[in-house]
């Protein structure tokens, strides 16, 4: 494939990604409700969650799609599409956080993000120690 077809496809499929999170994003905001029975509104509720399931499901495989078409076409060269790729699972990690976990930036899940950053942070910094001692070790060992 020559690098003209190659740069027409990663646009395209670089658009359409965005165009998806953008109308994902905006779709899932929710919605007040009017005041309603609790029977209606629990019903509601449900439907409200339904939806922010399935459109979470869908923002995932379609960001999981465009990261392997990327790769399984070569698309472009390795370095940026190892970014490009990055890129696109920081957007999945938060459509995880946004539509399965529902974690937003309301007062009330304050928290909860905190504590999954707080957790993050911890095992970064575990993960990061090791590697350190690892890759000391094996230079005292060469």
């Amino acid at each position: 494939m020559s690098d003209r077809p190659r740069a027409r496809v990663l646009r395209w499929v670089l658009a359409f990604v965005a165009a998806v999170a953008a109308a994902v994003w905006l779709m899932a905001e929710p919605h007040e409700l009017a005041p309603v029975r609790a029977a209606a509104t629990g019903r509601a509720e449900h439907r409200r969650e339904r939806r922010s399931y399935i459109i979470g499901f869908v923002f995932a495989v379609l960001l999981t799609c465009a990261a392997f078409a990327i790769v399984a076409w070569r698309l472009m060269a390795p370095a940026t599409a190892l970014a490009i790729v990055f890129a696109l699972g920081l957007l999945q990690i938060i459509g995880h956080f946004r539509f399965f976990l529902h974690i937003d930036l309301r007062k009330s899940a304050r928290d909860d993000l905190q504590l999954i950053l707080f957790s993050g942070l911890i095992t970064l910094l575990m993960v990061g120690g090791t590697l350190v001692i690892l890759f000391n070790l094996r230079h005292r060992m060469m």
